[in-house]
């Protein structure tokens, strides 16, 4: 309907019968002006206002991507001090240490050195450029290293916003104006935490003061395109351009559209992140871009006339090639056009063309063609049924022996052998089939329950074992074949060396937030060098470390652990020499994955 009124409009105001009449280039020519060159101006119009706003856009691009990545560093920065005071926050032994009251120096400093200095406080090599320290209400306690008396921070603007605040944990940032005051930097950065997880009358705060100037070179590091300020308050901890003043950088912050600010609350505290970008000069862009304008000067005049051209040319040389087709028809030997380019009336009928010498092949070789398609779909399907059978040959044909094994087995009433058998096949299946890494806690549980069964028949009444795993346990997902690897080296090591009776102990439950693995046994145990050196290698455990070793059973499965959990995994040995040990995987409940 809508065609039909347009074309009674056209006849109306006669513009068909003008165009009729005009030449193919006359009409390209008034195609030219009304179509290019007058939507010319339109689109130099549209081009820049688009320049202008793609830059607005750039910009406001480059100053979030710069805002996230200042905020992950500063997010990661603190979410490390909370992990490692938490971590000191809940530790008995260094909780004992500060609570304690010391009678004489030499009894502090001894147990400073056996308790603290050897343990638990060396493993701190990262905060070579950080300052730790535990301030408490001790008199008994020397001041040194990591361990202060409150005391002697009283009188610092930190201590008195803390002990006022009422808070559990915070992040101070100021310049310490006092050089009396002054212990670690004047550019203040602190992150402040109150150790309240043991109840004592001992006040005890755990303090992690980082240098400026570290934060200011690994923030310089990130690589933005705008100029970058971290305010804490009106302290500026970090300044692209070296500014100190707080007042400069709120007198930036009028330049809108040039700016994001963007303001995180962390730790009780508010941190403020501004990002500025330079101001748009349309000069600059046009320069900016000055290879694109000409290229699309060069498109739209140029190209234009070429493209004319090609039309024209598009219309007769393809009358041409449907002429010369039909005149080879006439001697009866027909060949399809090889290239029709265009969708319009002549392609069609080129395309009509070719569709009559496809119908006039088709009835001369049916018979023929139908044949080899008949041949070609035998093989193809004779070639899938050799594959199918080819992939059910291996691995299943060792479970079909085994299968055997047992079925003769329970026929010759060898049931004892049967059930050997059977979990042989299970575990062998479990180790096959590795087409997924992370199995439930209950399928590893299975696993498991054949190995300690299959040992059972190996050491009779020597061993004994209990399996315990909480029901909100048996999804969790964990890497296949790790925890029966603790629990073949609590049969090889303990159990096997011992004479007496063995008992095997696997327990899973949830304790604090916390995922918890215990695997026991009552062999021989370790020293406690063996057992602290175990430990040492299990939390520590790399790729290159397993490649050297000779037992490389432990190790793989903590590596594969901690690979499965981004490092979050710990791993703790307790042994006592003729008792016993017990080796104890954590892991955060918030780094679990729970299956379908």
């Amino acid at each position: 309907m809508r065609k039909a009124l347009w074309e009674k409009i056209l006849d109306r105001l006669k513009i068909t019968k003008i165009l009729d009449k005009l030449k193919l280039n006359e009409k390209f020519m008034i195609m030219y002006i009304l179509c290019v060159i007058v939507p010319l101006v339109v689109t130099d119009v549209i081009l820049f206002r688009s320049l202008y706003k793609n830059e607005l856009e750039n910009q406001s691009h480059y100053r979030n991507a710069a805002i996230e990545a200042y905020s992950n560093y500063l997010s990661n920065l603190l979410s490390y001090d909370a992990d490692l005071s938490s971590a000191m926050d809940i530790n008995k032994n260094l909780n004992s240490f500060i609570n304690k009251w010391y009678s004489q120096p030499y009894d502090y400093y001894d147990d400073l050195v056996s308790n603290i200095t050897s343990s638990y406080f060396s493993t701190l090599s990262d905060l070579n450029q950080d300052r730790l320290v535990i301030y408490s209400d001790n008199p008994t306690i020397l001041s040194g290293n990591y361990f202060h008396k409150i005391s002697e921070v009283e009188n610092e603007q930190w201590y008195k916003e803390f002990t006022t605040g009422f808070r559990n944990e915070t992040v101070y940032a100021y310049f310490e104006t006092n050089p009396a005051l002054k212990t670690f930097d004047q550019n203040r950065f602190i992150y402040v935490r109150r150790m309240n997880n043991v109840k004592s009358s001992i006040e005890k705060i755990i303090t992690i003061e980082h240098k400026r100037s570290r934060i200011s070179s690994e923030l310089g590091n990130i690589p933005v395109n705008c100029s970058m300020y971290l305010c804490c308050g009106d302290h500026v901890v970090f300044a692209s351009d070296g500014t100190s003043e707080y007042s400069k950088i709120l007198e930036m912050a009028s330049y809108e559209p040039y700016m994001t600010v963007r303001d995180y609350k962390m730790y009780g505290n508010t941190f403020t992140i501004y990002a500025f970008t330079k101001n748009l000069d349309l000069a600059k862009i046009i320069q900016d871009n000055i290879w694109t304008i000409i290229l699309l000067m060069l498109f739209t005049l140029l190209f234009p006339v070429i493209l004319m051209r090609l039309f024209e040319r598009s219309i007769t040389n393809r009358i041409s090639i449907l002429g010369k087709a039909f005149g080879e028809g006439s001697n009866k030997y027909f060949q399809p056009i090889k290239e029709i380019s265009g969708s319009d009336e002549i392609s069609s009928l080129m395309n009509d063309y070719n569709r009559i010498v496809d119908i006039n092949n088709d009835l001369t070789n049916t018979i023929y063609k139908d044949k080899l398609r008949k041949q070609e779909s035998d093989l193809a399907r004779k070639n899938a049924e050799l594959l199918a059978l080819q992939s059910q040959i291996n691995p299943h044909f060792m479970f079909n022996a085994l299968e055997s094994i047992r079925m003769h087995s329970i026929l010759k009433g060898e049931n004892e052998t049967a059930d050997m058998v059977q979990r042989l096949a299970v575990m062998e299946r479990q180790n096959v089939e590795w087409n997924e890494d992370a199995v439930t806690i209950a399928e590893e549980e299975e696993f498991i329950a054949a190995y300690l069964e299959l040992q059972s028949y190996r050491f009779g009444d020597r061993i004994s074992f209990n399996i315990d795993i909480d029901d909100d346990c048996k999804k969790i997902l964990i890497p296949k074949l790790t925890l029966v690897t603790f629990v073949e080296n609590a049969c090889v090591h303990g159990i096997e060396s011992k004479a007496a009776q063995g008992w095997i102990f696997v327990r899973v439950y949830k304790n604090e937030d916390k995922l918890t693995i215990e695997v026991e046994d009552t062999g021989d145990g370790m020293d406690d060098d063996a057992a602290a050196n175990l430990e040492r290698k299990m939390n520590c455990v790399t790729i290159d470390m397993i490649k050297n070793a000779k037992h490389v059973g432990i190790l793989n499965a903590c590596l594969r652990i901690k690979m499965m959990f981004s490092n979050r995994a710990k791993f703790s040995v307790e042994t006592e020499k003729g008792i016993g040990m017990s080796v104890i995987i954590t892991i955060p409940e918030n780094m679990l994955t729970v299956s379908d």
